[in-house]
Parts: structure tokens; sequence; C-alpha cells
């Protein structure tokens, strides 16, 4: 009777464990999972790689080469300093998404000047292995921020990049870039 006990604690504990989550971007970007925009016009990239929701009236540029698929877009409506533009590049080619990577990225956006990193953090992305970072930039005029989240695929990888003008509006613009960027359709 005992044996059954253990196997039975072992199996509750093994459940457990494999339906905790492991960190998200929304462990980076401070905004409630819950806050829901909705973006009416879905765009895929010239390469058929790739979807993403974004509003309809959005200006938006694509492009593409033999190693990356893009695209650009923005909300036109809004003033500079409420601003923020999405960049959205499939890659390709692999990377691995592991301390050496987020430490490598983190210090190539360190080495700007007057740039901080807010927090970042490896993260699971859509099931994938991805590196999240968001950071701030001032300059003499004017501070920006940045969200960009790296996501490993197979044979190639995603980046998903935002940079937001200025700090007004910052916490609704943050949580509408991460709508966004969760909105990413990888398609086959």
């Amino acid at each position: 009777m005992k044996k059954n006990h253990y196997f039975l604690y072992f199996i509750i504990a093994t459940l457990l464990f494999s339906c905790e989550q492991g960190p998200t971007i929304f462990d980076v970007v401070d905004c409630n999972s819950n806050t829901e925009f909705h973006h009416t016009k879905s765009i895929r990239d010239v390469k058929n790689g790739f979807e993403i929701s974004i509003g309809e009236n959005w200006k938006r540029e694509l492009y593409f080469d033999d190693y990356q698929s893009r695209i650009y877009a923005a909300d036109t409506t809004r003033s500079f300093s409420a601003s923020f533009l999405i960049d959205i590049t499939r890659f390709k080619g692999k990377i691995i998404i592991e301390e050496a990577f987020k430490n490598k990225i983190s210090q190539q956006i360190l080495a700007k000047p007057r740039t901080y990193i807010i927090k970042d953090k490896l993260i699971t992305f859509k099931n994938k292995p991805a590196y999240a970072v968001y950071s701030f930039q001032k300059n003499a005029t004017n501070a920006s921020y940045t969200i960009q989240c790296y996501v490993a695929d197979k044979e190639h990888y995603y980046l998903l990049s935002s940079q937001i003008n200025g700090s007004q509006n910052l916490a609704q613009n943050s949580c509408e870039i991460v709508s966004i960027f969760n909105s990413l359709k990888m398609l086959p």
C-alpha cells in the first residue's frame, strides 16, 4: 500500500512541475497580461514566414532580402512624443538563447551612450526559448524606450523590436507593444 502512495506523490509532483510556466515577456515589461487591444489588420511578411496584427490604418513598410523578412509599422495619427514604432524581423540562421547570448546583447545595448537596461530576462515566447530586454536611452532632447525580444525557431530566429518615443502614455504603449508581439503567428 505504501508503494502506491509514493507512486501517487511522484505523479502529482511531476504534473505540478511540468505545468509550471517559465518567465514570459510580461515579467520583463510590467503590464497586465489581461490587457487587450483590438488590432484589426493582420499583415504577413513578404516571404509568408510570419503574420502580426496591427491597427487597420497604421503606416507599414515591408522589406526582404536573402537573409531576412521584415515588417515596420507605426500609428502615424499619434503625436511623436506619444508614439512607437514596431519592427518584426525573421532572420535566416540559428541563435542559441542562453546566458552568453544575453550577456552579448546587453553589452551591445549598454555600449550606447546614456543607455540603461530597465529589465532583461531569458524567457519563453510562444513555447520557444527567447531573450527579452527593456531599455531606456536619454539624449539631449528626448527619452526613448526600447523593447526587444529575440526568439529562436529552428532554422530562423525572430527579433521583435519596438521604440517608444518619450514617456507620454508609456505604460499603455508598452502593453500595446506586448499585445502586438503576442499576435505574432510563425507560419510554416
